[in-house]
């Protein structure tokens, strides 16, 4: 990775998880190289943990490695504070507790270079104790916090999920960047999905990759009842911040669907669709608090 230009940039935003940062960082370090030149820029938006040292050490350890701190707080920030400072035509994206496996970035930069897509996202996996584990598989299909992202090779999307993603530098060119007030340390939620949005409104194609793979790592407190409650209130928050303009007439009728489908799976004992319905529950409630709260009423 010598070269004076980066063909592909690798981008993480990380925020007080050393241990799984080192962990990510270790995972790129051993990925067969794309037959390009790449670079990974790693974006820490002002961690007080082990953070700093971790980025420190891991920089000096070899060439094309780009650290920079972000001050002020909001992933969508420091994704786009990484975006100015990186070199890549064509930039992936990675968040900092997934593991890449080895022909992750190989996978990607062959998909960009044989077709015409504007952005493409990759696998998701789950950890791979949730493979022999029964109980802990139940338990991540039921809180369903964990995303799982696998299709077929020909498959489009609607919309991206930034666990693992890829764009080429003309798109954002195009559409702009990142949400700033959307995402972890804004709203919550959503900063790659109203991204995907504004891309799809002016035709762009999104791909999936799925040769292109990552696994989450493992994190327990992730599968709890508080959490899954903090999270899809999250995502109301983020939800009411990007569709402002888009509300009227539509919480009220989705939260009264959203109420039947979890008494309908109570019923029927399907627990898995009946936290699923939760989580909307909890989401447009959390929309429709936002709504009363700013003086608008429910609509």
């Amino acid at each position: 990775m010598s070269q004076p230009v980066a063909a592909i940039s690798v981008i993480v935003s990380t925020r007080n998880r050393a241990d799984s940062l080192r962990l990510l960082l270790a995972s790129l370090d051993l990925i067969d190289a794309p037959g390009v030149p790449y670079e990974v820029v790693v974006a820490d938006n002002d961690s007080d943990d082990d953070t700093p040292r971790v980025l420190r050490e891991w920089r000096e350890g070899g060439n094309e490695r780009v650290t920079l701190r972000v001050l002020e707080r909001g992933k969508s920030r420091a994704l786009n504070a990484a975006i100015a400072a990186s070199r890549g035509e064509v930039l992936a994206f990675l968040d900092d507790d997934v593991l890449a496996e080895r022909r992750w970035l190989a996978e990607i930069w062959h998909h960009f270079a044989s077709h015409d897509c504007v952005a493409a996202q990759g696998a998701v996996l789950w950890p791979p104790a949730a493979e022999q584990d029964p109980a802990l598989r139940a338990r991540l299909e039921r809180y369903g916090t964990l995303v799982r992202i696998e299709h077929p090779a020909d498959s489009g999307r609607a919309r991206l999920t930034g666990i693992n993603i890829a764009l080429r530098r003309h798109t954002l060119a195009v559409v702009g960047g990142f949400d700033v007030r959307l995402g972890p340390g804004a709203s919550g939620h959503s900063e790659d999905f109203e991204l995907s949005t504004r891309i799809r409104k002016l035709g762009g194609q999104i791909d999936f990759i799925p040769g292109a793979r990552v696994r989450h790592q493992m994190e327990p407190t992730l599968l709890t009842d508080d959490y899954f409650r903090a999270h899809h209130r999250r995502v109301g928050r983020s939800r009411y911040v990007h569709k402002r303009n888009s509300l009227l007439f539509s919480i009220l009728p989705n939260l009264a669907l959203a109420a039947l489908a979890w008494a309908a799976h109570a019923l029927s004992g399907n627990r898995e669709r009946q936290y699923r319905a939760h989580g909307r529950l909890l989401h447009y409630g959390e929309m429709l608090r936002l709504r009363w709260r700013s003086g608008q009423g429910p609509g």
